[in-house]
Parts: structure tokens; sequence; C-alpha cells
């Protein structure tokens, strides 16, 4: 039983789009069920009701979907829809009595903040990439218009938060945004619950099998992530077909864990390449930290990050990591390179470069793996991560002490 009344808890409306495996729906998961129940009452607000993440939502969370609350719109005019759900968020707002508005995503808060602005509703939203590079291959059409309608959203904000400090400084620029107003929110991970599942077994005998040709090396890779451009998975699968054509003594296998627009292209890719016995994609896997901890290396082959979640994770898991040095997210994880390997973004030479590296250095691989374990607990536990959260939305509800504009 919650030692507060109903009454005396915070009523906070968390919105994200759907419930589909990325980090930013995952990080969602993670802060509906850790917000401390005594003090938070939350509800969770989707545009659509749908996603592998559903069944993870903690049953004690009211779930509203706008899709479900609008029901079948007749006609089409450019904005109505999202007059429409700009409207039916500051309704469900107000029905639900809640205190504090909380999103994530550009998209969700060109929804949100409008939603919480025009029902008097204090909003913190949050920024989940580097817009100067994140914000054109996910904006779709009227991308001035958008630009201009989230400068707006954003300054007027109660809050707003970056994944990373790279993030925040690219949002003041991209967005014009008032840098005392935006602060940097790292993410974090539930490091205990990961590790039991990665004490696990895939259950995959492709990936699990020694070699098929009797004494090769098996030397076992894996990403996760949606499967889109963005990712940079095309990448990595010709760092494969390179390190696969060079060694000769050696069998890569390569698991691309994830759902995504891209899945047949990237077949494509690996069939062209002859790599259909070293390259498989067997979508979104519950249980990707055990792939992680069997895996030799765990590979973020990014054009654009905010603030990866899953590269947390596998460092979590003890597995080395690789990944490229996009302009926000993977240097601060990593230290800028002493708790795993960076590489230039956009270059298969460089990813292939960086990843023999790490297989022929098995001591300096093995302490920096050790290392990253440390600095994952101490640094990036989910705990954390939601105490300082819980205390943005105390403040920007007007219960809590005002929160430093900057840093953690």
């Amino acid at each position: 039983m919650s030692g507060h009344s109903s009454a005396q808890r915070l009523n906070v409306m968390l919105a994200v789009g759907a419930m589909h495996g990325g980090g930013t729906e995952r990080q969602m998961v993670q802060i509906l069920r850790h917000l401390d129940r005594d003090r938070f009452a939350p509800q969770l607000y989707l545009v659509y009701r749908t996603g592998p993440l559903l069944s993870e939502l903690p049953a004690d969370v009211p779930v509203h979907v706008c899709e479900e609350r609008l029901g079948r719109v007749r006609g089409y005019l450019p904005g109505r829809m999202h007059r429409l759900r700009v409207a039916d968020y500051a309704a469900c707002l107000r029905e639900t009595n809640a205190a504090v508005s909380y999103d994530r995503t550009f998209l969700m808060t060109l929804i949100t903040a409008a939603g919480a602005q025009k029902a008097g509703v204090p909003n913190v939203s949050t920024i989940v990439t580097n817009p100067e590079t994140g914000f054109a291959p996910v904006a779709g059409r009227f991308q001035w218009l958008k630009r201009r309608l989230l400068r707006r959203l954003y300054n007027r904000s109660t809050r707003v938060l970056a994944v990373s400090q790279g993030a925040r400084e690219s949002a003041i620029r991209f967005y014009g945004i008032e840098p005392a107003r935006i602060r940097t929110q790292y993410n974090g991970i539930d490091v205990g619950a990961i590790r039991k599942i990665a004490a696990g077994d895939p259950g995959d005998s492709w990936w699990s099998a020694d070699s098929r040709q009797g004494g090769r090396r098996v030397i076992r890779l894996v990403s996760a992530g949606r499967l889109n451009h963005e990712k940079g998975f095309h990448l990595l699968i010709e760092s494969v077909r390179r390190l696969q054509a060079q060694d000769v003594g050696v069998e890569y296998r390569l698991a691309l864990l994830g759902e995504g627009d891209h899945r047949q292209k990237l077949q494509s890719q690996v069939q062209q390449a002859g790599l259909s016995d070293q390259v498989r994609m067997p979508g979104f896997r519950a249980d990707a930290a055990a792939w992680f901890r069997t895996a030799d290396v765990f590979v973020l082959p990014s054009l654009v990050e905010g603030m990866p979640n899953v590269l947390l994770e596998a460092m979590a898991c003890g597995t080395a990591v690789v990944s490229s040095d996009c302009p926000a997210g993977p240097s601060e994880i990593l230290e800028s390179g002493r708790l795993g390997v960076l590489c230039a973004v956009d270059d298969a030479g460089a990813l292939t470069a960086a990843l023999r590296g790490v297989l022929s250095d098995e001591r300096g691989t093995r302490e920096r793996v050790q290392e990253a374990g440390r600095v994952v607990v101490e640094k990036w536990g989910i705990e954390s991560s939601v105490r300082r959260l819980e205390r943005i939305l105390l403040s920007a509800a007007g219960r809590g002490e005002p929160d430093s504009p900057i840093g953690q």
C-alpha cells in the first residue's frame, strides 16, 4: 500500500507515440516502473496502442490512446489530424486532473507540449537525439513549420530536457532554446534486471553452435535497434563482409536485433554479399541482453544518436563495445574512448578497423570491459536517473525546489 493518498501524490501524464522496441520506448517503460508510487500517480498517453513493449507496462498505469479516443476521423486536410490530437491531449489532461505532462521525442512534443500549454498544465519535454543531425531524417513533411513550432513550444515549456550534453548544445543552436530552460538528464538502465536476463540462453542454435567448418574460430557480433538507415546497420554488414573475406580461419556471425522498414533492404544487402549464413535478423528480442552477453563485441554503427540505451546495456552485460562517434551520446557514455572503442561515423572502413583492433587486443579490451561495468552501475543506474527526473517533475508542478538548469 502507498504511504500517501492519491490526492497527495503527483498525477503525472507521460506521453510517447507507441510502444515499439526503440530506446525511447524502453526508457519510458523503465520510468513508469521506477517512479515512486508514494509520491507519483503515473498515467500513459499513446497515439497508437501498438508495439511489443505494451506487455511490459506496469499493471497499475492507466493507458489513454488518442486513436481510440478520437475514433474514426473522416476527411483529410493538412494539419487537421494534428489539431485533433492536440485538442484530445489537452482534454485528457483535464479529464485526469494531471498536474504535469512529460513527453519524449520531438514528434510527441508537437502534440503534447501544445496540448499541455493549451490546458494550462506544466510540461516537461525531452529531446532524445541531436536535432542538427536527427531531425531531418524523421521529421517528414513541412519540416520548416515543425521546427518553427518546436522553437515556440520548447521556449514556452516549463522545462526541456536533453538526454546528453551534446544533444542539449545542439538543441540550443537548432531550435533557439533559451539555455536556462534546457538541462541534461541522462537516461538510466536497470542493471540488475539486465544482468538477470543476460544470464539466460539466447535459445538460438545458429548463434550458439560451434563452427560449421571444424576448428575455425567463431566470432559473434551483435547490434540492436530499429532497422532503419540512421542506425547504420548497412555499414556493419559491409564490415562483416570485409572481415570475413580477409580472415579465412575465422567464422563471423552477426545478429541484428530489432524491426523496422529497412528489413528487406538489409536482407537484400546480406544476400548480395553472400552472407546469408553469417548475418541474421531475429527481430525484436526481449532477451536481447542474453545475446549481448554471449557476443564477442556489441557494435553501434549509428549515424545519429541521442543517448543510446543499448550501449549501456551491453556494457552492463560485460561485453566489449565498438561505437561510431556520433555528435552526441556515445562519446559521453564511453568517456571519449576510455570504456569502449569509438570510430568515425558513416565509414565502413573505420568500423572494420575498430572491430579488428578490439578483437586483437585481448588485454586492453578486458580492462575496458571491467571498468565499463563498474561505471555503468555507479553513473547510469535507473534508480538515480528516475530520482533526478522526479525532482524535475515536482519542481515543474510547483511542489519541489527549483532544479539546476544544467547538469544532474
